[in-house]
């Protein structure tokens, strides 16, 4: 980047030594650079900006749906107070016998309340190895397990495979277990 600085100081015609060289000029261009942008953009002539290409998206088919779903769901969850995304839990997913972690979302509203049982819960369940990708789940509050794991220790948990647990550990003395596996003597 600080050959096309140097380039561009010399072509505006200000007089450089030879090999002039300065380090961390192009680094400096770049924070002047994205400070300009964000000063551009937070005033009157910046917000037109966004607002001119917001326009252009809404206008634009096929994009425009896919963009005004993403634009309310970031706006959804971004200026919520609620405390969305913040609990992991157990959830009885495919069936009975098996668990999955999710995360509650928040309680089922609208329409999802009034054709299904009271108490509901809002649950996404990610996918490895993505887990910003997965599906939600309604369900009710009564068939899942609160746990106490942070959401880093969740997202851990999922990528190890399980290998992490995260949260409290709890040994296990009893005969048998995995937890802590007895060393065997060596065989002569």
């Amino acid at each position: 980047m600080a050959p096309v600085i140097s380039d561009f100081i010399i072509w505006s015609g200000a007089p450089l030594p030879e090999n002039f060289h300065f380090p961390g000029l192009g680094f400096a261009v770049v924070c002047i650079f994205i400070l300009l942008v964000g000063l551009l953009t937070t005033n009157f002539l910046g917000n037109k900006i966004v607002e001119a290409s917001d326009l252009l998206m809404h206008r634009t088919p096929y994009v425009r749906g896919i963009y005004t779903t993403i634009k309310q769901v970031v706006t959804a969850i971004s200026e919520s107070k609620r405390s969305s995304f913040k609990k992991l839990v157990l959830i009885k997913y495919p069936h009975n016998s098996m668990h999955m972690l999710g995360i509650v979302a928040c309680d089922a509203r609208g329409e999802v309340v009034h054709r299904t049982e009271d108490n509901q819960v809002n649950v996404f369940i990610p996918l490895i190895p993505n887990v910003t990708v997965g599906f939600m789940v309604v369900t009710p509050r009564d068939q899942i397990t609160f746990l106490e794991m942070t959401l880093e220790e969740g997202a851990k948990f999922l990528l190890s495979f399980g290998i992490f647990s995260g949260g409290s550990e709890k040994k296990s003395d009893e005969p048998g277990s995995t937890a802590n596996p007895p060393s065997q003597p060596d065989k002569a």
